[in-house]
């Protein structure tokens, strides 16, 4: 996931058909097709064909696409992987994840999908989507029951309503945080990246908890509108200054291997295997945007 550089992704409800056209030509990095909204649970079969429709659509054109399913507990989560789960799809991000068997279930409704319809085993990931104090608290055990997980949503708004937090998002701003860096920790030790998503509170409120999750290291946040995308793009790429200090960081280790060193110290940092492996991820990252918006990295 990280290699995909998620910043932006535009979440689009599976039945809102203006909104999957518009989609198609947002400046997001990724598109999630939402399957677990109101409305796709009031007219499932018409969201499900919806959904594959726009799916075919978006990578025709050469976006990635995600589906977002169905919560484990719905009885409806094995029936939209099977009618979204295509090799035009990136990934399946699983709304309300809980516990570990929620990923392990999960898991194994992709597999045969991919079975299925011939598509290499592993190539769909999973997006685990926490929404709840309990999801958070048992994040690090539903990263390790499978291997397919390449992200984390952390929606800020649903568990904001489990906890029981009343009023403004400003006004319980501290434990959103708290919330964040408590995930921020558990993503960092497993080496994935996560996401924030903040729906149906205001675009001021939505801003400050995107800046306070660039700061707790956030890849990205999941976004309502193009407008959105193209602010938040600018707050998740890696500024020049930091692209730069990893290529030095990253030609360094090359060297000192050469040499048969350990590690040493270039421009002041210090360079061994672990900052190694972060320079390269900032790298990567880069060029992976740079790909996307056809520009070159320096």
């Amino acid at each position: 996931m990280s290699t995909l550089a998620l910043r932006t992704s535009l979440l689009v409800d599976a039945r809102d058909a203006r909104a999957l056209n518009a989609a198609c030509n947002s400046t997001a990095d990724a598109v999630i097709i939402d399957l677990a909204s109101p409305a796709a649970y009031a007219d499932r079969a018409n969201a499900r064909r919806s959904a594959n429709r726009a799916a075919e659509a978006f990578a025709s054109a050469g976006r990635i696409v995600f589906a977002r399913v169905s919560d484990a507990r719905s009885g409806a989560t094995e029936g939209d992987i099977q009618s979204i789960v295509r090799a035009n799809l990136a990934a399946v991000v699983l709304a309300g994840t809980v516990e570990p068997q929620d990923s392990r279930a999960v898991d194994v409704a992709i597999r045969k999908q991919e079975m299925r319809r011939s598509i290499e085993p592993g190539t769909v990931r999973l997006i685990a989507d926490i929404d709840s104090a309990a999801g958070l608290r048992l994040l690090p055990a539903i990263i390790e029951a499978i291997d397919r997980h390449s992200a984390v949503v952390l929606d800020v708004t649903a568990l904001a309503r489990d906890l029981g937090l009343l009023g403004a998002a400003a006004a319980h701003f501290n434990t959103l945080e708290h919330a964040m860096s408590e995930l921020a920790l558990t993503c960092t030790a497993a080496g994935i990246v996560w996401l924030l998503a903040a729906p149906g509170i205001d675009a001021g409120a939505r801003a400050a908890l995107a800046t306070s999750a660039h700061a707790h290291g956030a890849a990205g946040v999941v976004v309502a509108s193009d407008a959105e995308a193209q602010g938040f793009n600018r707050l998740f790429t890696p500024d020049p200054e930091t692209v730069a200090t990893a290529r030095l960081v990253a030609a360094e280790w090359d060297a000192l291997r050469k040499r048969g060193d350990e590690s040493s110290v270039v421009a002041g940092h210090i360079v061994d295997r672990r900052t190694k492996n972060a320079a390269r991820a900032v790298i990567s990252r880069a060029e992976a945007i740079a790909v996307r918006e056809k520009v070159a990295v320096r």
